[in-house]
């Protein structure tokens, strides 16, 4: 992200609160077991890591005359994004024993709706 971008910000602070989720992950879930304290924080970090890389590669240019850079970086970023999730789930899936896989979806599932809720709970309007 260059410090042009007019949504660095914005993108900055979802990845930051991201980050804050996944950390917090494993304190929540203790009373519940090592596994599933692990597991949950195992699915933050396979959200966290592929959002952090999409953030980098969509938000490099800005400006009109970059728009068709702006598009190509989104589409790579994307297809990227994907993949790496994938890899990360299935290193996760191999060298993870014993796995919580509910706790590692929910994990997953909490640090992605980060995305959603935190412009909803700070009443800030994300404009993209």
């Amino acid at each position: 992200m260059t410090a042009r971008s007019p949504h660095r910000l914005v993108v900055v602070r979802l990845l930051r609160t991201q980050l804050a989720i996944t950390l917090l992950l494993p304190l929540v879930l203790i009373p519940f077991g090592t596994i599933a304290a692990l597991s949950a924080t195992a699915g933050g970090i396979a959200c966290l890591v592929p959002n952090a890389f999409f953030a980098s590669r969509a938000f490099r240019y800005s400006g009109a005359r970059s728009a068709p850079l702006i598009l190509s970086s989104f589409y790579t970023g994307q297809a990227m994004k994907l993949l790496l999730t994938a890899l990360i789930f299935s290193l996760i899936f191999i060298y993870l024993k014993p796995l919580n896989a509910g706790a590692l979806f929910g994990g997953f599932v909490l640090v992605q709706s980060v995305i959603w809720v935190t412009p909803w709970l700070t009443g800030r309007q994300t404009e993209f």
